[in-house]
């Protein structure tokens, strides 16, 4: 086997800071430019004021307030291109693995800052003053932080805690930038055996850090639009504001939390004896046994919130393929 170089194996350089360091500044300006074109109004207003605080070294913390398909992770690619492109650090986190998988150099918290699995108001990372670590969390420019609003606020603040202990400083984060991203209307903190108090007084919001986080909104559904032409833009408006007062309680009010949803019946399958008959035929068509091409597939879903009624409806369309499973 060859020797290795000697810089390569240089216990002086830190690794973490290399990896993070390793994007080529030429290619990350050509994609910054890329998708700098393609910023919408409302986008730029918010990575024109997070960019601002990163170029003054101000700190921070930002929450960006967006439903799916508003371009939240469009943001992060244009924000950590145009810091890369200098040559700066932009550690990408997200509070879950999957979600950690749509960002460019994307880890999950727990694994990026050593935060505990178990954990409470006292707890801390396990970060070490003079760690590697330490060193590329002081040299990032920005931190951003997809998912937020499922995760416990310990985690926050046991970050939030660690910083100002282990490197001493007193201001939020250290006087980090980070920005923190997601949906209220989604996935919140799971409380075992806790109801909807217990959930919201664990969620980022009803954090101490919350007061100093600045609130940026993201409203324009850019994954609805897409490719659509104005006849379907006004039905496609409509069926996005339908969705936003089922999330915002806004229906048949005043209600007291439980009402009853009406659903548009364009989006109803009225006329059958058989359910799963019904829906499978509804999205996959009556000659989907016969289709070859995965594209079609694809293209197509069917959820349910329960396993019983996806292995019916596995097995129904199963039996309904030629051969043998």
């Amino acid at each position: 086997m060859p020797t290795p170089d000697d810089n390569v194996l240089n216990p002086n350089e830190n690794r973490l800071i290399m990896v993070e360091k390793n994007y080529k500044p030429h290619e990350q300006k050509t994609e910054y430019n890329r998708l700098f074109a393609m910023l919408t109004k409302e986008q730029r207003r918010v990575y024109q004021e997070i960019i601002y605080s990163v170029n003054q070294n101000k700190g921070g913390m930002f929450f960006v307030h967006g439903f799916g398909g508003t371009g939240k992770t469009f943001l992060w690619s244009i924000l950590g291109a145009d810091i890369r492109s200098k040559s700066n650090i932009v550690l990408n986190v997200a509070s879950s693995g999957i979600a950690a998988l749509l960002l460019e150099g994307g880890r999950t918290a727990h694994s990026r800052f050593c935060i505990p699995i178990n954990i409470n108001e006292y707890s801390m990372c396990s970060i070490d003053a003079k760690s590697d670590l330490a060193e590329l969390i002081r040299e990032a420019k920005l931190v951003i932080w997809d998912e937020a609003p499922m995760m416990n606020i310990h985690y926050f603040e046991t970050l939030d805690r660690t910083l100002q202990d282990k490197m001493k400083c007193n201001r939020i984060f250290r006087g980090k930038i980070v920005v923190l991203g997601g949906d209220f209307r989604q996935i919140l903190p799971v409380i075992p055996e806790g109801g909807r108090v217990a959930t919201v007084l664990a969620s980022i919001n009803s954090s101490l850090l919350w007061p100093s986080c600045k609130d940026l909104k993201l409203t324009e559904n850019k994954r609805l639009r897409k490719g659509v032409n104005n006849v379907q833009s006004d039905a496609l408006a409509e069926f996005s504001k339908w969705l936003l007062d089922i999330g915002d309680g806004k229906i048949n009010e005043p209600n007291d939390g439980e009402v009853e949803i009406e659903i548009l019946e364009d989006l109803l399958i009225t006329a059958s004896e058989d359910p799963i008959h019904a829906v499978v035929h509804g999205i996959y068509g009556k000659s989907f046994a016969k289709e070859n091409d995965p594209k079609f597939f694809k293209r197509r879903a069917i959820l349910s919130p329960r396993n019983k009624d996806v292995d019916k409806i596995n097995q129904y369309m199963l039996s309904q393929l030629l051969g043998v499973y």
